[in-house]
């Protein structure tokens, strides 16, 4: 082989290595592409599930919030009525206290006495009342014809001797097993869901 096919030899095999050479770095260069383009969608992918997750947290803490702040107003609202529910009742039992003795009270006993003998149901009973208070033989028979007025029925009514703790009446079977308590507490206990209409200004409904 002389010189001039070497030459040409050597030429076609660097024209061959620089061709192939020419494809690598364009393969290169497409894989670097793709690579970067893969990795700009991963990027991009990445930044848009952040922003939905920080979206998602943000929203999250927002209701929280919202419910911490309406949980508060409740709390506030169910202090606010508990103590003006507890000054009325405290108010209720003075004026009931003050009126012990007077004449108006007195009615109010007898009251108290046929209701409690009605709810009790029997023919007989005991009335009982707190130490505070005097209830006496004319006091019960008024008391027995309110409740033939208002039932029909003959009720014999007895003093007891036994004192209550509380102001108000108490009416007792004989044998003391069932009892009707009209004691002013229980009173205000049995009428406080009046008292809570009452309080937010709405008209008390009949039962």
């Amino acid at each position: 082989m002389n010189e001039v096919h070497t030459d040409q030899l050597f030429e076609g095999i660097l024209q061959s290595a620089h061709t192939q050479a020419e494809a690598i770095i364009a393969r290169a260069e497409q894989d670097v592409l793709a690579v970067d383009s893969s990795y700009d969608k991963k990027i991009h992918s990445a930044v848009d599930q952040e922003k939905r997750l920080t979206e998602k947290r943000l929203e999250q803490i927002q209701r929280l919030e919202e419910s911490t702040v309406r949980n508060l107003e409740r709390k506030h609202e169910v202090s606010t009525s508990e103590r003006l529910r507890t000054l009325i009742m405290s108010a209720v039992v003075k004026k009931m206290a003050a009126l012990v003795g007077s004449s108006s009270y007195r009615t109010v006993l007898i009251g108290w006495i046929a209701e409690a003998a009605i709810g009790l149901d029997k023919l007989e009973a005991m009335v009982s009342c707190s130490f505070k208070e005097s209830v006496d033989d004319s006091m019960l028979r008024e008391a027995e014809r309110l409740i033939t007025q208002s039932t029909g029925k003959q009720v014999q009514l007895h003093l007891n001797t036994a004192t209550l703790t509380g102001q108000g009446i108490e009416v007792t079977s004989l044998d003391g097993k069932i009892a009707y308590n009209n004691q002013v507490s229980t009173r205000l206990i049995r009428h406080e869901r009046k008292l809570k209409e009452l309080m937010e200004g709405q008209p008390c409904r009949k039962e």
